[in-house]
């Protein structure tokens, strides 16, 4: 039997004129190439792109801190919790090394920030000025802040206000201890996270337009019906300017509650 089937000549169903039945239309589909933007510097440091405002220090990332005087020299952690300047990757696209990279811890809401190592310890400045990470809890000496301008950056203690200096000593160590923030003080801050634009902390209610701001927060926190007929009030409620200045202001809250003491008598205040 199954010599017989395989006897069959297989094909498909043709009809008179030969016409064949149920083809298939074939299109060409032509693909759309997409071309994807590049970033040369992102692409010759290995993927990590260089930090350009604060915005983009973000807790949780990893990072890593390159020396501009030195290209592709960056700042590694030794067993001893100091620090040195890397040798340079000369290859390009070839990343940090694992002991030039940390961890940055930083809440959204303050400018200072801290790092920790690989060795599981914080940075922090010493009573000499030296960049050590011996501390297994973030305190004063272990805060610092980024400083940004005019396309450049540096790095400042909080605790002493002086700059990170790649003004090594003979032994190679990195200090903190710079009073100025000249050319040996700039420095780049890189990471290989995913850029993401500025994130909106604001309440629902501080999103909304100048008019249905205030009323909503009135409705949020209302103790007691407000009368004002027949009352002289210091300004019109109706305008709305004054909000709409504030929320750009960043003065939001404190100007809504001053119009709502106004409103009000001094038992509700």
């Amino acid at each position: 039997m199954s010599n017989e089937y395989g006897s069959v000549k297989k094909g498909v169903l043709k009809l008179k004129g030969n016409k064949t039945l149920f083809k298939a239309d074939r299109k060409t589909v032509k693909k759309e190439t997409k071309q994807k933007s590049t970033d040369p510097d992102k692409e010759e440091h290995g993927g990590w792109w260089r930090m350009s405002e604060e915005s983009d220090l973000k807790g949780g990332i990893d990072i890593s801190i390159e020396s501009v005087a030195h290209p592709r020299a960056y700042i590694a952690a030794l067993d001893n919790g100091k620090f040195i300047l890397g040798a340079p990757h000369f290859n390009p696209g070839e990343p940090p090394n694992p002991e030039e990279i940390f961890t940055l811890i930083k809440t959204p809401d303050d400018p200072k920030m801290s790092f920790k190592t690989g060795y599981g310890k914080f940075i922090g400045v010493d009573a000499q000025g030296q960049l050590i990470a011996t501390a297994d809890a973030i305190g004063a000496r272990e805060r610092f802040e980024a400083v940004f301008q005019e396309g450049k950056s540096a790095m400042q203690s909080s605790s002493s206000g002086l700059f990170l200096s790649f003004n090594m000593d003979r032994e190679g160590y990195v200090y903190v201890s710079s009073k100025k923030a000249t050319e040996s003080e700039m420095l780049n801050f890189r990471t290989n996270s995913e850029k993401t634009g500025p994130v909106d902390w604001r309440s629902a209610e501080d999103k909304k337009s100048a008019g249905d701001c205030e009323t909503a927060y009135i409705k949020k926190f209302i103790h007691s019906k407000v009368d004002t007929k027949n009352r002289m009030l210091s300004y019109d409620p109706k305008d709305k300017e004054a909000v709409r200045l504030a929320q750009e202001k960043g003065t939001l809250h404190e100007t809504l509650l001053d119009r709502r003491a106004k409103l009000k008598s001094d038992k509700y205040c």
